[in-house]
This record gives C-alpha cells, sequence and structure tokens, in this order.
C-alpha cells in the first residue's frame, strides 16, 4: 500500500522542473511518514510577483483552513474600507435639559468598532478612557440626572452573532465571543476560580473581571495535576446568563483565571456604564433598554463620539494575534458597507464577491465564518497562493504584509512563535497560522537566498503525529526551498 501511495504522490507532485532535486524529495518523505500517510495535504508555492507556479501538491483538493482564513477577510476590509478607515461609536441624547436633569434619555450607538476598550490594538480607547469620556461629555452639559433609559444600539450587525456550526465546546469561551455593533474590551471577561487541595477535588468559583450582573454558572470545574495549566471550558450561548463550566484548573495556586465571552456585549456596555454614572454622582432613573430599529438622532444631539485606531492597526491585530472577533466583525461591516445587512449570511457573500473580483475561484469554497474557527470551511491551498499573489501589487499590501507574524518578534504568538529561530528565515518570513484539532496551516511570504519573494500555502488535514512535529517539518521543508529557488 506504501508502494501505491508514494505513487499517487508523485502524481500529483508539480515542481519546477529547474528545481527538482531536495525539495522534491523532501515532500516525498513528508508523505511517507507514520502519522501522515493518511492525512490530507495540500501545498501551493508562487513567484509573489508574477505568480510562476514553483511547487504544487494536490493544490486543488479542498481542505479545512482554520485560521488562515483570516487573509480573505482582513485584505477585504484593507481594500473595501481604507488602511486608514476609523469607526465611531456615538453617544446621544433626547429631550430638555433643566438645573442639571436630563428629562429624556442616552443612546450609546454601535458603529462596529471592534477595538472599543481593547487593550490588544495600537491606540484603542482604553475601557475605562472610554467611559470616562462619555461622562465628560455628559458633565458639560451641566447634566447630575438623567430622568430616563439608557438605550443600546447595536442594530448595525443583525441575526445570529455566531456560526451554527461552531462546537459546543468552543461557544462561551474567549476565542468564541460573538460580533456586536456595540461591541467592548474584545467581549472577554475572566473567571477566577480557587483550585482544590487536591487533584480531582472541586475548584471554586471566586469572581468575574469584569463584573457581569446576572451571570450564574453550574460549576463541574475540577483541580487538574500540578503545573497541568488551563483545561477550562465555559459552555454559554449568546445572550444566555446561565453558564455550565467543566474541565479542570492546576493544582497549587491560590487562584487561576480563564476567560470567556460576554454574553450580551452591548447590554452590558450600557450597565457598566450606568454603574460608572453613578459611582461619579450621575443618577440614571430608568432602565437599560435596546433598541429595535435604529434610533434616529438629530446631529446636534449628538454628545460625543469616540473613533477607532485607524483600521490598518485593527488588521494588524486580527492577522498577528489570530483574533476570530475582529474577523467576525470585519466580514459584518465589509457588508454594510456594500449596502446589504450585516449579517454573518451577507459578510461571506460579500467576502466571496471580493475574492472574485480579485479573480479567486470561489466556485467549490464553503465559507461557514470569516475567521476559521468553523470546522465546515473548505478552501483549495490554490485559492490562498493565488490571493497572496494578487496583494502584492495591492496599494496597501505593506499594511497587510505587516499583520504577518515574523516569528521571534514582540508579541508573537500560536505555535509559529519560535518557527525558524535561529535559521536564515528569522527575519525572511511572514506568516499566517492555523490550527484546529487535526488541522495545521501555513501561508504567506517568504524571501529566499536569491532575494526572490514567494508566496505560500501549506495545508495539513487529518493527521495523527504531534503538531509540533508538523511545525518542524514546514521549517525544515520552507528552508530547503528558500535554499533551491
Amino acid at each position: 500500500m506504501k508502494i501505491i501511495f508514494l505513487t499517487l504522490i508523485v502524481l500529483n507532485l508539480f515542481v519546477s522542473p529547474a528545481f527538482s532535486g531536495s525539495v522534491k524529495d523532501e515532500i516525498k518523505n513528508i508523505s511517507s511518514l507514520v502519522g501522515l500517510q493518511n492525512a490530507q495535504w495540500g501545498l501551493s508555492v508562487k513567484y509573489a510577483d508574477n505568480g510562476k507556479d514553483l511547487i504544487s501538491l494536490n493544490e486543488n483538493k479542498n481542505l479545512i483552513p482554520a485560521s488562515i482564513l483570516k487573509i480573505f477577510v482582513t485584505a477585504a476590509a484593507l481594500e473595501y474600507l481604507g488602511p486608514d478607515y476609523q469607526f465611531t461609536t456615538k453617544l446621544y441624547y433626547r429631550g430638555k435639559i433643566n438645573k442639571g436633569v436630563l428629562y429624556g434619555n442616552i443612546c450609546l450607538t454601535g458603529g462596529g468598532d471592534p477595538s472599543l476598550g481593547s487593550e490588544r490594538v495600537m491606540g484603542a480607547t482604553s475601557f475605562n478612557n472610554v467611559f470616562a469620556k462619555w461622562t465628560k461629555a455628559l458633565k458639560k452639559l451641566g447634566i447630575k440626572r438623567i430622568n430616563g433609559p439608557i438605550y443600546i444600539d447595536d442594530n448595525l450587525y443583525e441575526g445570529i452573532p455566531i456560526s451554527s456550526s461552531w462546537a459546543w465546546e468552543d461557544i462561551g469561551n474567549y476565542y468564541a465571543a460573538w460580533p456586536s455593533a456595540l461591541s467592548i474590551k474584545d467581549n472577554i471577561y475572566k473567571l477566577y476560580f480557587k483550585p482544590g487541595q487536591e487533584k480531582g477535588s472541586r475548584a471554586e468559583v471566586i469572581r468575574t473581571e469584569p463584573y457581569i450582573p446576572g451571570l450564574k454558572f453550574t460549576n463541574f470545574m475540577e483541580t487538574g495535576p500540578l503545573g497541568s495549566g488551563d483545561h477550562g471550558y465555559i459552555f454559554n450561548m449568546p445572550k444566555n446568563y446561565r453558564a455550565v463550566l467543566r474541565g479542570t484548573v492546576p493544582l497549587g495556586v491560590k487562584e487561576f483565571s480563564i476567560k470567556g465571552a460576554i454574553p450580551d456585549p452591548a447590554l452590558f456596555c450600557g450597565e457598566h456604564f450606568k454603574r460608572y454614572l453613578k459611582a461619579r454622582g450621575i443618577k440614571v432613573q430608568g432602565k437599560i433598554v435596546r433598541v429595535s430599529p435604529i434610533k434616529k438622532y438629530a446631529p446636534q444631539k449628538l454628545l460625543t463620539e469616540i473613533a477607532s485606531p485607524p483600521l490598518k492597526n485593527i488588521v494588524f491585530t486580527t492577522n498577528k494575534k489570530s483574533f476570530n472577533l475582529y474577523a467576525e466583525m470585519l466580514s459584518r461591516h465589509i457588508a454594510v458597507t456594500k449596502g446589504r445587512n450585516g449579517n454573518l449570511a451577507a459578510g461571506l457573500f460579500t467576502l466571496k464577491d471580493f475574492l472574485s473580483e480579485n479573480g479567486i475561484d470561489v466556485s467549490e469554497m464553503k465559507l461557514k465564518d470569516a475567521s476559521g474557527l468553523s470546522r465546515l470551511n473548505t478552501v483549495k491551498t490554490k485559492n490562498f497562493t493565488n490571493f497572496l499573489v494578487k496583494l502584492y501589487n495591492k496599494k496597501y499590501f505593506n499594511n497587510f504584509y505587516e499583520s504577518l507574524v515574523s516569528p521571534g518578534e514582540n508579541g508573537a504568538t500560536g505555535h509559529i512563535n519560535k518557527f525558524a529561530i535561529g535559521t536564515f528565515f528569522e527575519k525572511n518570513i511572514r506568516i499566517k497560522s492555523g490550527s484546529l484539532s487535526g488541522v495545521r496551516a501555513y501561508c504567506g511570504y517568504f524571501r529566499t537566498k536569491k532575494n526572490r519573494l514567494v508566496s505560500f500555502t501549506s495545508i495539513m488535514n487529518n493527521y495523527s503525529i504531534k503538531a509540533s512535529e508538523i511545525d518542524g517539518l514546514h521549517q525544515k521543508l520552507f528552508l530547503k526551498i528558500a535554499q533551491e529557488y
């Protein structure tokens, strides 16, 4: 059976004839390894400036891409919105002000800013400064009491906030935070536990930071072995305030935190603002009320607005940190920009339109989200490599290129943060990586020793070796390609 398998590999492998030595042998060696023989592997390498094919292996196979899918939506945002585009979150009021009392209401209107209150994006307004700026605007008008509600308007994005194909064990955790047009603090909270005195004992819930009114937990969290780290899961759905906790947190620490998705970001924003105002002497007599449809306010009723950092900074974080929430929000926003509804389906439709406009064949492409968290996404490796070639001549290429990870850089995260450290590649490769259980993917650019820039994509599905070994195999393969081309 091994002989038959290797024959198939040869038939499906293209290597530029002028460079058919060790690279071709290395690909055959990788394909024949125990744990990869029955895996699906797609590989595509081209010159970035002219798109010339250098290497292709099963480049037409539909494979699960994981987080490398984010390169599509971040590039679409840069093209449709522009690198310097800024999202705005606005605070309006309605009614009359008399002797320090607003007889009316205020309204927080979300503009789809992923970075509001975030510590991840350079130039973003911090969590406390968001509320401080809103409070300052109220005090400037002499308002000491609001005799009405705080409206929250998150209608810019609509529909079910998450993909129906996301795994149940993901939903409720920070990396599956759900998008809202009025998002804040990355829609994430920390949940703190007090581990038990021995392995297997119950871990006690201590608190959440920040405090989320009404959020309750059914706690099955246990204490794991010493030094075992975070193996805890928060099971919850959007707008649900009863979460289930399962898994383990490590023995031997006073307290340990995991991160979860805020159940209703817009409601949380309104509630926190109300408490913030009370602590600073401004009483709100009304409740927090979600409005639907969008409320229309006269421009003169605008109290203040908060602009996001430039989009290029948000794209930088989206790709560099592989942040799912930002990718999902950007997908909805590009749909709004094109006059469509701000929902998941419209976002994915707009994304496919963008790819088609740039010469990418989407006839067999299946997209179920924009972040790559869904295992039902399927894309060909050549789709990614062809797209990277197309981006090379875009005006925003440098913004996109800088958003990819340079291994070893300050703040590099994920399984490639030490990729090729100490080699020729350390300063010559930019990667977007992706990983799910049984999925490892890499795409980006690197320079060869002949100073040619190549675009590359490699996706492996359904392997049975350690994922870390796959990183090592790719490091070796990419180095060989850089030496030969």
